[in-house]
């Protein structure tokens, strides 16, 4: 009886989580459902903790399997565009990566989670990696709160950079596909501008999600314990992300992906429930500023690129 109370809360979480961001896009549904949970674990003491985590183990597999029908990748993207998303990609992971791990001295799976949720797709590439990077708790739910910010942030400097600097149209859809963190905050901050700048911008994102398999490949090698292994949830959200691209109808897709976001939100909110809150407020800033600095160096040589082409 205990055990079902504590999965109908994390569940009510979740779909609340998803339902605020329904209603409001930019905040994302992993990421409020991580601080539904988080917030809703204060009020259990550890027994009810330990037990969420048994069913982790279970649930964590479905909702990644599951949260592949959200993907949706598009391979008619003019070649440079899709070199330059590429290229973004890389600036963001490494140099996120690299301060956070050679400056600021942190933890080398935290820099890992920060750094494949900036160079990708934001908390859904952490939540995709972390079985494979395997983080503490309280690790993997400060690198979604980090990433989380910083994307917001951005999609809020962008929109005022592209009228104090009258960037052209399509080198501001370009920026935006290939340093906003979340497929959303494309969407805000292109929108406004026409469909077809949203559109071309979200091309470009295409590219960047489309390297989850690149990036899930890299971590397999440099974390599992037996070389080239990919546990089969994450071959198995591969799998489902490919046909939510190229096989799904689209009615198809709106009936799968509002039941697989719920389903990656309970998920999430179960590992905010597990977190010791104090392990999260022992967090330094460096995080932060380590993640705000890749996404200001790879604008600048994005920009720098698109003025020169």
């Amino acid at each position: 009886m205990r055990n079902s109370g504590i999965l109908m809360i994390v569940s009510l979480c979740g779909i609340a989580a998803y339902m605020i961001s329904v209603l409001y896009s930019p905040l994302d549904a992993l990421f409020l459902a991580l601080i539904f949970g988080i917030f809703v674990g204060t009020f259990f003491d550890e027994s009810y903790k330990r037990s969420i985590e048994r069913y982790l183990s279970v649930i964590l597999p479905i909702g990644i399997t599951m949260y592949g029908t959200n993907i949706k990748l598009n391979l008619c993207v003019a070649t440079k565009y899709a070199s330059v998303a590429t290229f973004s990609a890389f600036i963001l992971g490494i140099t996120v990566y690299l301060i956070g791990k050679k400056i600021f001295k942190l933890n080398d799976k935290l820099s890992a989670l920060i750094s494949c949720g900036s160079a990708i797709c934001g908390a859904s590439a952490i939540a995709i990696v972390s079985p494979l990077v395997k983080p503490k708790k309280e690790e993997f739910s400060a690198a979604i709160i980090v990433i989380t910010i910083v994307g917001l942030t951005s999609a809020i400097v962008l929109p005022f950079l592209y009228h104090l600097l009258s960037i052209p149209l399509n080198t501001y859809a370009v920026l935006c596909g290939a340093t906003l963190h979340q497929t959303a905050l494309v969407e805000i901050a292109t929108k406004p501008l026409g469909d077809d700048v949203m559109k071309w911008a979200l091309e470009v994102k295409g590219v960047r999600i489309a390297l989850i398999a690149v990036v899930a490949f890299i971590m397999s090698v440099v974390y599992s314990k037996h070389r080239y292994h990919v546990p089969w949830y994450i071959a198995a959200f591969l799998i489902v992300s490919y046909f939510s691209s190229f096989v799904f109808t689209d009615e198809i897709l709106r009936f799968l992906r509002p039941i697989s976001t719920i389903a990656f939100s309970i998920t999430l909110a179960s590992v905010g429930f597990s977190v010791n809150v104090k392990d999260i407020q022992n967090m330094r800033i460096e995080p932060l500023i380590a993640a705000y600095t890749g996404w200001i160096c790879a604008f600048l040589i994005i920009f720098a690129i698109m003025v020169i082409l």
